[in-house]
């Protein structure tokens, strides 16, 4: 075993939203997407939930249609519906939180990585460099989003609160 994977079994996952440890895939059961965006599903029908799922996953509207059965521009129309709009983006935000916790619970063992390959402790490979960089610079990218996207939230709700037609100079 590398002392890289040494140290990413010793980091504690994060996750996102909930505070708690992140279970492992098998610990799971193995959720769909679907499991973890079952708040916006609610109206949908098990096809659009189906459809909704698809599409998440990156499978193209007109195979996602022909997979639930319907034709494919009733997938067109469909696609167009707000519910599955926000049934997608649903899933789609909990696939950024998952991949921001893997990441961030991957950040101490790659920076770890990096400074021992640039103090000489260990030989510097360029794949295992250029991963750990990678890591490090994903993670902090997606944690810094997630910042923006709660204060954007949060000026929002502020602009909401007096009335949202106000115009800042």
């Amino acid at each position: 075993m590398s002392d890289t994977t040494h140290l990413l079994e010793s980091v504690p996952p994060v996750v996102a939203n909930s505070g708690q440890p992140e279970l492992e895939p098998e610990d799971q059961g193995g959720p769909s997407l679907a499991d973890a965006a079952s708040d916006s599903d609610e109206g949908l029908s098990a096809r659009e939930v189906r459809f909704s799922d698809l599409l998440a996953t990156g499978t193209p509207p007109a195979e996602a249609a022909r997979a639930v059965g319907i034709a494919t521009r009733s997938g067109r129309r469909w696609r167009q519906k707000a519910r599955i709009q926000a049934a997608v983006r649903a899933r789609l935000n909990d696939a950024v939180a998952v991949g921001r916790s893997v990441l961030a619970s991957g950040m101490a063992a790659a920076s770890r990585a990096l400074v021992s390959m640039a103090d000489g402790s260990q030989e510097a490979e360029a794949a295992r460099c250029s991963a750990a960089r990678a890591v490090v610079e994903n993670a902090v990218q997606l944690c810094d989003l997630e910042t923006v996207k709660t204060q954007l939230s949060a000026l929002e709700t502020q602009l909401a609160k007096i009335g949202g037609t106000k115009r800042w100079t």
